[in-house]
């Protein structure tokens, strides 16, 4: 089969932020693998024209198109409409956290699509594939949910979904069971990016966290299997040596959910790829994000040894009722030491600050504004070491925020952008003025502000700005 992998155009996401899709890259290894022909089409790099131009160049049978977050929900729903109103007959397969958590609405409102892959997708893809080119009834497939057909699909095989829908298939507990991605993309990112060339690894799935307002461990708790899984140390090894060796990358970003995983396991995976990154004598430099509970000085002294340079960890407030609220299950005193036992290590530390919550009184907000002035200097200074400084809990699908919101009848909007009420009008007040301010400074002062900054702060959902 000709297959062609999407990842749509989100405006809101800023370029220093853009990257390659490892998602699409892992489908379209596995695809590859299983005999198909798979083709990644970046619509940032490549422009929607290219798009049209390689569905009508040949004979595409699939097209599948990832939906990382639930404001590029509409966008890549209208993508897959001008599709269909382009003559694009063959199957459409939609996948990523939204649409796994909103499966049942995006089937009721949306129109144009075949089914949706939910959870993990990669032995979902495999199987899908299969029956589609065998012309067998994918219907039945664990991990996908049949869409109901509408005006804008011409594809008949498409049944109404059921009103339970369909539960994912068991999550892949050997990640080294899969090929590494494809990086069809990797060159024209390295082209366009500034700084040192970096390139994305993922070396583990899942997070043994339980923050209110992360939909990673929903995400995989809806699925069986252990919550945290992780690739061994020597393919992790042997991935990053590719990608210094075929395409001269020199700095790695691991993007793990979690890079040091559960209790004593956790620490041995992390000291086991250290030691053999310094066997190997690796000369490529590396950053991660971990909680702050996993920062311990031994550890991340091996790892710094072995080419570690940076690390994002997810402070999110220094007032113990925020941690607490936010269920982080740590303390301010377990953030202060770690970005204390970072800072005598000698490593960059990005931290997430949350500085908006539902409930956050005027009172926490000077708290955390004054620890950021207070830590990391000036505006200018702190642009480079927060993540997003001036940011607004997203109430995401699946998530305990979503579902107390909801409870509260403080949930506003619909499921592709929900807005909510602050506990304190001023607050929101606040926090309305200074986005608009931030829109009406010209880009070039920003772009000042900003200025020295060797690499882009890393992007995370846990701090996702609106």
């Amino acid at each position: 089969m000709n297959i062609v992998l999407v990842n749509p155009e989100y405006r809101g996401l800023r370029p220093e932020r853009r990257q390659e899709s490892l998602g699409l890259g892992y489908l379209a290894a596995v695809a590859r693998r299983a005999g198909h022909n798979a083709e990644i089409v970046d619509i940032w790099l490549h422009g929607e024209a290219s798009l049209r131009q390689v569905v009508k160049r040949r004979r595409v049978d699939l097209v599948g198109v990832s939906i990382l977050s639930q404001g590029r929900l509409r966008p890549a729903m209208a993508l897959v409409s001008r599709l269909r109103r382009d003559g694009y007959t063959g199957f459409i397969v939609i996948g990523g956290h939204p649409p796994t958590f909103l499966h049942r609405e995006v089937c009721r409102d949306f129109v144009g699509f075949d089914a949706i892959a939910i959870g993990e997708a990669e032995d979902t893809f495999v199987d899908l594939l299969a029956a589609l080119s065998a012309r067998r009834d994918w219907t039945g497939l664990p991990g996908l949910v049949p869409a109901r057909p509408g005006p804008a699909s011409e594809t008949p095989a498409a049944p109404a979904v059921s009103a339970a829908g369909r539960q994912p298939r068991p999550l892949i507990a050997d990640l080294d069971s899969l090929p590494f991605p494809a990086r069809d993309t990797l060159p024209a990112f390295l082209a366009r990016g500034r700084g040192p060339r970096t390139a994305s690894v993922l070396r583990s799935r899942g997070c043994y966290g339980s923050c209110s307002f992360c939909d990673t461990r929903a995400f995989y708790a809806l699925s069986p299997g252990p919550a945290w899984r992780v690739r061994s140390a020597v393919g992790v090894a042997d991935e990053v040596e590719e990608l210094v060796r075929d395409y001269r990358v020199e700095f790695i970003r691991f993007w793990d959910d979690n890079f040091i995983g559960p209790g004593e396991r956790g620490l041995t995976e992390a000291e086991a790829l250290a030691r053999e990154f310094r066997r190997r004598r690796m000369r490529v430099e590396f950053g991660l994000e971990c909680r702050v509970t996993d920062i311990e000085p031994s550890l991340f002294g091996l790892l710094k040894e072995a080419g570690l340079t940076e690390v994002f960890v997810g402070v999110e407030a220094v007032t113990q009722r925020q941690l607490d609220s936010l269920n982080k299950r740590v303390t301010v005193e377990d953030n202060l030491r770690a970005l204390a036992t970072l800072e005598n290590l000698g490593l960059e530390a990005t931290i997430g600050m949350i500085t908006f919550a539902p409930d956050t009184t005027l009172e926490e907000f000077r708290v955390n504004l004054e620890f950021m002035n207070r830590r990391l200097g000036a505006w200018g200074a702190l642009r480079t070491r927060v993540a997003e400084p001036w940011n607004r809990l997203a109430a995401y699908a699946g998530t305990p925020v979503e579902a107390t919101l909801r409870a509260q009848g403080r949930l506003r909007g619909d499921y592709t952008s929900y807005e909510y009420d602050f506990s304190d009008r001023v607050l929101g007040r606040l926090y309305v003025w200074g986005r608009l301010a931030r829109r009406l400074v010209p880009e070039w002062v920003r772009a000042a502000l900003s200025r020295g900054r060797s690499r882009p702060a890393r992007q995370t959902r846990r701090s996702t700005a609106e």
